[in-house]
């Protein structure tokens, strides 16, 4: 028993591997749909945004736990993965110029659930075209269709992926280590091992080194 401890501490084992969806992946998936409600969950768990089971406006989104403002939207996140005691969290979606810009597509998209048959303020923020409240699975599935209609191995991807892309396209742009850890509202280093090294850049990591004047 604690041979497989140590095991499962120091990884000896061979997991699927789970691909980054990182902001260029996130722009083709974007464009495919032509709406980018995509953008929103970058910063986010899936569980934080779909329900396994039953709705349950205690613990999941709901149309009241956005708000708008200015120029950014505050999503309330009632609980979470990194929230075990349910303090709550809440995580700024701001305005951007870039063509994938959260705080505009939660800007349209809230305007677009609250004028539909709709509804209580305690009523599931992400719903489906039927009015029934998005859950995991059809979730998963949806994404993996999208990203084969895109030319991706979808199979390689699962909701973990776009915490995976986030803490990816953050290093990629040489974001501060404190910066990820607070976009992340990660407690520990751990999200390093999330942020996947490209081939290309360890090729000029290892060239610089050879460069370098003090050797």
């Amino acid at each position: 028993m604690i041979m497989r401890a140590v095991k499962r501490k120091q990884g000896e084992h061979n997991p699927k591997p789970r691909l980054p969806i990182t902001f260029q992946v996130l722009g083709r998936i974007c464009n495919s749909l032509r709406a980018g409600v995509f953008s929103t969950f970058t910063d986010c768990i899936c569980g934080e945004f779909t329900v396994s089971k039953h709705f349950d406006s205690t613990v999941n989104l709901s149309v009241t736990d956005v708000e708008i403002l200015d120029s950014y939207a505050i999503l309330h996140l009632k609980t979470s993965k990194t929230d075990p005691f349910r303090k709550g969290v809440s995580i700024q979606l701001h305005k951007s110029d870039h063509t994938i810009c959260p705080f505009s597509v939660v800007q349209k998209y809230i305007a677009n659930r609250k004028g539909r048959e709709a509804s209580c303020f305690s009523d599931p923020l992400f719903v489906k075209d039927n009015g029934s409240v998005l859950d995991r699975d059809f979730f998963i599935r949806s994404l993996r269709h999208v990203l084969d209609i895109c030319g991706y191995n979808s199979s390689l991807y699962n909701g973990h992926s776009f915490r995976i892309g986030a803490s990816t396209s953050a290093g990629s742009v040489n974001i501060q280590d404190h910066l990820i850890k607070t976009f992340g509202r990660w407690t520990s280093d751990s999200y390093c091992r999330y942020i996947r090294i490209s081939k290309d850049t360890i090729r000029k990591a290892r060239k610089s080194l050879t460069l370098s004047k003090n050797i």
